[in-house]
């Protein structure tokens, strides 16, 4: 058994992470060479009371050695490190020459991270037993904690010279790892293949497989890779979900569902699926589907605040405010600092048209995450219909300041200047805004040219106009509709006719 935790954290990406953040949590398990048998739980848990009743009755008793590094390993398993350090002092005053002891000494340092330390007392005991397992283990987790990956990896791989089938199986996810520590995408994928090659049914070399490709940005080869290995492995419900997260990642939605109503026929308790479906059935704007798969997600799933949220998206879109509304407030119960539910009432408040609860929404948002983007552009349209301009302005500053090239932002300060009839300051702006995004953007063309033509720059606008209706003339009709009046200058309508698709 390696030492190290793996666990699932299905998240947006499906993937399942591992590694441990502190060693103290690290399991020591894994045979050394003498071997002992396995403890029963109610076996170990006896075997601390009688030694804990040894220690408050102040009594000295004999334990049998592999009784006493068992107990060890029973606290560290559960981070009680000084009670494993008691046993190890009163085991070693039995057993001073026991090299296993030593080993349980190191990880007890290693534990209350005194890495330097340990890893001189492993190395002296790998020249003792260079084909030791778990002292391999122990250095390599040591090491990676360390953020030492390669000397991590030396390990391992010395570890896989001599290591049984059961323990290969580990190692290849463990180099992986490291290779994905070091950001070796490439390397980690060749050896997870290699891990798949040897054992097909290894659901973490697939789920980490999924990972590295979308690192690589190498996503229509991850698909390829999913299908073919389901031709052979029809049943592998990891496969079709990975399979589907590959076709959600490059928009092919209806594949995705599809890929992900195969892992569910398969493992129908496999909350992460019905996750994603929704997801992709929320992105093809099916918001009746995706509440439904999400309500689904109830029945086999604890509630999750993102559960929550994202049935309160969906109602939002169907027009029911008032249950979206009661969903909104079901995530926050379960996570009051949940952002996209604060966003949500927002949303639903302005929908409403009650800006000041609004306001006091996205405020609320906006203290979690004081930068976000889509906050302040939120928060900025609402101030523009209170007609609150300045204040609006500022918010849209605040995200240009931070990221200068979000076309959303100049186009919001130009259309607030725009409103106010404040042509010169809106072209100024316009000016700054080609310094750091495409010129080429017809929504910030289009606005250059109503401020010129309000400001009777007759020639330059209409030669702009001419530009923008053959790039894009979709763009005209969008400007239309704030600025209908456009087409009753007869030069601008025999431009709008002459352009029509």
């Amino acid at each position: 058994m390696l030492l190290r935790f793996f666990h699932d954290s299905c998240s947006q990406s499906g993937r399942w992470r591992a590694f441990c953040s502190d060693i103290c949590g690290v399991l020591w398990k894994g045979m050394h060479e003498e071997g002992r048998p396995h403890q029963e739980e109610d076996q170990i848990l006896a075997l601390a009371k009688a030694f804990e009743s040894m220690l408050a009755a102040g009594e000295s008793r004999f334990f049998d050695h592999d009784d006493l590094e068992a107990l060890i390993e029973h606290y560290l398993e559960r981070g009680s490190i000084a009670k494993a350090q008691h046993v190890h002092r009163y085991a070693s005053g039995l057993f001073p020459e026991s090299l296993s002891l030593q080993l349980r000494e190191a990880q007890i340092l290693a534990s209350n991270g005194k890495h330097v330390q340990a890893i001189p007392r492993l190395k002296n005991l790998l020249s003792f037993e260079p084909q030791n397992e778990e002292i391999h283990l122990t250095l390599a987790n040591i090491y990676s904690q360390m953020h030492e990956h390669k000397l991590a990896l030396q390990h391992f791989h010395a570890l896989l010279r001599f290591a049984d089938p059961d323990l290969r199986k580990d190692l290849h996810i463990d180099i992986a790892l490291e290779h994905e520590n070091l950001g070796e995408w490439k390397q980690a994928i060749r050896v997870l293949l290699e891990a798949l090659k040897e054992d097909p049914s290894n659901e973490t070399a697939l789920y980490e497989l999924a990972f590295c490709f979308d690192k690589e940005g190498r996503i229509q080869e991850a698909a390829t890779f999913y299908t073919k290995y389901l031709d052979d492995h029809p049943y592998s419900f990891a496969a079709w979900y990975n399979l589907g997260n590959a076709h959600q990642r490059m928009g092919k939605y209806k594949e995705a569902v599809d890929a992900y109503d195969f892992a569910i026929a398969i493992e129908d308790s496999f909350a992460p699926a019905y996750h994603q479906k929704a997801e992709a059935l929320t992105a093809m704007e099916r918001f009746g589907d995706a509440l439904d798969v999400h309500r689904e997600t109830l029945l086999i799933d604890a509630p999750q605040p993102s559960t929550f949220c994202n049935m309160g998206e969906c109602l939002e879109h169907l027009g029911d405010l008032d249950e979206a509304q009661q969903y909104y407030r079901q995530c926050l119960e379960l996570d009051p600092n949940f952002l996209e539910a604060h966003v949500g009432l927002g949303v639903l408040a302005d929908l409403r048209g009650e800006h000041d609860v609004a306001l006091e929404h996205l405020a609320e948002a906006l203290l979690l995450s004081p930068y976000q983007e889509d906050t302040l552009l939120m928060m900025s349209a609402v101030l523009k219909k209170m007609g609150r301009h300045e204040e609006a302005d500022v918010c849209l500053v605040q995200i240009l300041e931070r990221n200068p090239k979000n076309t959303e932002a100049w186009e919001e300060r130009v259309d607030n200047m725009q409103m106010l009839e404040a042509h010169e300051q809106a072209l100024q702006l316009l000016d700054n805004a080609f310094e750091h995004v495409p010129p080429t953007s017809s929504v910030l063309g289009y606005k250059q040219f109503v401020s010129l033509f309000a400001l009777r720059h007759d020639g330059e606008a209409l030669r702009l106009l001419d530009t923008l209706l053959l790039a894009d003339f979709a763009g005209m009709n969008r400007l239309l509709e704030t600025y209908p009046g456009l087409l009753d200058d007869p030069r601008i309508a025999s431009r709008y006719e002459r352009f029509k698709p």
